[in-house]
């Protein structure tokens, strides 16, 4: 098993080639910098010029993240080796809208079922790349 510092160069290539812009690289960064446990509670939503907006699941997970935002600052702008980020806003999120499904109850695109807007945005423009090939 390769440490996480060995990796992220590599997945960093990656999702640049196919992330179309800083805030779809972050958010799909996320749960690569924070680890398993943090990103199970938290979701990177949005990056409001250089501050990556997050959203915690509970204010307890959000007091303890805003202890340690200059950490992940470095952590995020490490891996993706420039200075993006220089804050992070965590912020405890609301509950998530219900999903619209078809007549039939079955949702219409598989892409629904990813439940990140940005990484269900990156999807569906992979698979439209798949296509115009």
């Amino acid at each position: 098993m390769q440490p996480v510092g060995e990796l992220l160069p590599t997945i960093y290539r990656k999702l640049v080639r196919e992330a179309v812009d800083e805030q779809s690289l972050l958010v799909a960064l996320w749960p690569v910098v924070v680890g398993p446990k943090v990103a199970e509670r938290t979701r990177a939503v949005r990056l409001y010029r250089q501050t990556l907006v997050v959203e915690a699941a509970s204010p307890e997970w959000r007091r303890q993240l805003s202890s340690m935002t200059w950490e992940i600052v470095a952590k995020l702008n490490a891996a993706t080796g420039k200075e993006v980020v220089t804050d992070v806003q965590f912020q405890v999120a609301r509950r998530p809208p219900a999903r619209a499904v078809t007549a039939t109850g079955v949702a219409g695109d598989e892409a629904d079922a990813i439940a990140d807007p940005h990484l269900r945005r990156l999807y569906r423009q992979s698979r439209q790349r798949r296509k115009e090939k």
